[in-house]
């Protein structure tokens, strides 16, 4: 057997971590069939404690890939439907973020191979190392942290409740550690070929960890909505106005895409009894420079003024940098006044769509993507005031990053406002992933969500994480809720994501002890 075959793992292990990572998809929208995520880790796990570090490592590449493969194939909708490249270079693309996202399992498996064989317990280190591997994900490279493991869970609120305590990354080890039982469990039955008291055991566990979960977050989740209930509360309405994106882009047709939100907004006017009221429009509902050009401006803020509401919109923006105007993304506030009432640009800016991250160094990427002048980003925190309300605006792939959201909370916001144009995807489960994050956003801060997609899809999140009136995609629709403003402060929203970072902490020590001359030897499965 030659050097660079030893160092692969066999074909059934291969299948095996392939199609396992495929499953694991299952578990997250569009599928969302999430007790997926409680076993489909569990191959890789039983490889990682059964091969060697380098055979584990490229275990953990073929779970990734299955896993990336399966969830962001809409990666290519993007770039041949909207952004005009040949197939061929979509697969390319696809390909190469497919495979930078593995590297990720990849890391996990060695981790979970070097500590098993040196007798760190799989329980400590295996949940540890993922939810560290999460968190550098999300300040790599600018950060992507799509779809992190607890996202699997985002449809099922009665589990997301402990995210209020340790975010999103401490659900994603909670699970892990549900599959290493199962793994436990699995591998006791295998080597006693029967059924034993010790497998039973360790599946009984994993069970009983569920239920308890389960049935805590039920408890919770009462006392949120009991808490709920007393707290003031403002009429939302979201509009989706499902612009085509060509309209969007269409100098002509601005006035046109304001009148047919203010449209869509008039019908909801008699059914609001209780003022004021708050109007959420999308993204691109703006497509112009808001107070800069004249008669898309006058006609939102004439807008607000008939419809006695505050209206907040995405439009554009500019500010000044270096002695000259950058443009900014940015979501607009206009009081039932008719006046402006402030506005938010968007702090964490899209790599290649809005600005071009190490210029120096990629200094061709912008001659052929054809951008212009980077996007300027906003002040990380800011809020806007509607009345009762003390929104948190996120614009866009905003909802993904934990840090934005925290940092509105601290600052006194109590409801979130997402606004995003998810046309982009097409008619894929893209627009469903992005919304899940919004739900871990609303449970670690107990925050209320109002999201307006231009294309879908649109709703409404609770404190408790449950989700209202989402709309299909590509359809005008306009759904209004009460919703309430809770101020209270959870552990999450007081000390922020202290698990990830004591997480990297521990699995440094545990890799940098492992290399220690002479660290005892042990198979761990």
């Amino acid at each position: 057997m030659s050097k660079t075959e030893s160092r692969l793992p066999g074909k059934i292990e291969a299948l095996a971590a392939f199609f396992s990572g495929i499953m694991l998809a299952g578990a997250f929208s569009p599928w969302d069939f999430w007790p997926l995520a409680l076993v489909s880790l569990a191959p890789l796990l039983g490889l990682s404690s059964l091969l060697p570090p380098k055979k584990a490592m490229a275990a953990g590449l073929l779970f990734g890939l299955g896993r990336g493969l399966a969830q962001m194939y809409w990666l290519n909708v993007v770039i041949t439907q909207y952004g005009g490249l040949p197939w061929a270079v979509s697969i390319l693309l696809f390909g190469l973020l497919a495979l930078y996202l593995a590297l990720y399992p990849a890391a996990f498996a060695y981790f979970v191979s070097r500590t098993g064989k040196r007798g760190i317990p799989l329980l400590l280190s295996a949940p540890l190392a993922w939810a560290a591997l999460e968190w550098i994900r999300s300040l790599l490279l600018t950060g992507f942290p799509w779809l992190p493991l607890a996202n699997s869970l985002a449809f099922c609120p009665q589990l997301l409740q402990s995210a209020e305590w340790w975010g999103a990354p401490g659900l994603s080890a909670g699970l892990v550690m549900i599959n290493a039982l199962v793994m436990k469990g699995f591998f006791a039955f295998k080597d006693k070929g029967r059924i034993c008291f010790s497998g039973l055991a360790w599946l009984l566990a994993g069970v009983i960890i569920v239920a308890g979960a389960w049935g805590l977050g039920q408890k919770r989740m009462d006392q949120i909505q009991s808490l709920a209930q007393k707290s003031p509360h403002i009429p939302v309405s979201v509009v989706q106005g499902d612009i085509s994106i060509f309209d969007i882009q269409n100098p002509e047709k601005k006035v046109s895409v304001v009148q047919k939100h203010l449209a869509l907004s008039g019908k909801e006017a008699e059914k609001i009894k209780k003022r004021p009221w708050l109007i959420v429009w999308s993204e691109s509902a703006g497509p112009f420079y808001m107070l800069s050009e004249a008669r898309p401006t006058l006609k939102v803020l004439e807008g607000a003024r008939e419809l006695g509401a505050y209206i907040t919109l995405g439009t554009m923006g500019s500010v000044a940098v270096n002695g000259t105007y950058a443009p900014t993304n940015r979501s607009f506030l206009a009081d039932p006044l008719g006046r402006p009432h402030g506005w938010y640009d968007k702090v964490h800016l899209v790599p290649f769509g809005e600005y071009v991250p190490w210029d120096n160094l990629l200094f061709f990427v912008r001659a052929i993507a054809a951008l212009g002048r980077d996007f300027a980003p906003g002040e990380k925190g800011a809020t806007l005031k509607a009345g009762p309300a003390v929104l948190g605006p996120l614009i866009c792939y905003e909802s993904i990053f934990s840090e934005l959201a925290l940092s509105q909370r601290r600052k006194g916001a109590d409801l979130i406002i997402n606004q995003t144009n998810d046309a982009w995807f097409g008619r894929t489960g893209a627009s469903r992933q992005h919304l899940s994050h919004l739900v871990l956003r609303s449970v670690e801060n107990r925050m209320s969500c109002a999201r307006s997609a231009n294309s879908g899809i649109s709703g409404f999140i609770e404190p408790d994480g449950t989700v209202h009136q989402l709309t299909g995609l590509f359809t005008e629709a306009v759904q209004t809720r009460e919703l309430p403003l809770l101020k209270i402060n959870t552990f999450f929203t007081g000390h922020g994501d202290v698990f990830s970072k004591a997480a990297f902490g521990i699995s440094l020590l545990l890799l940098l002890v492992t290399l220690r001359p002479g660290f005892r030897n042990k198979q761990e499965v």
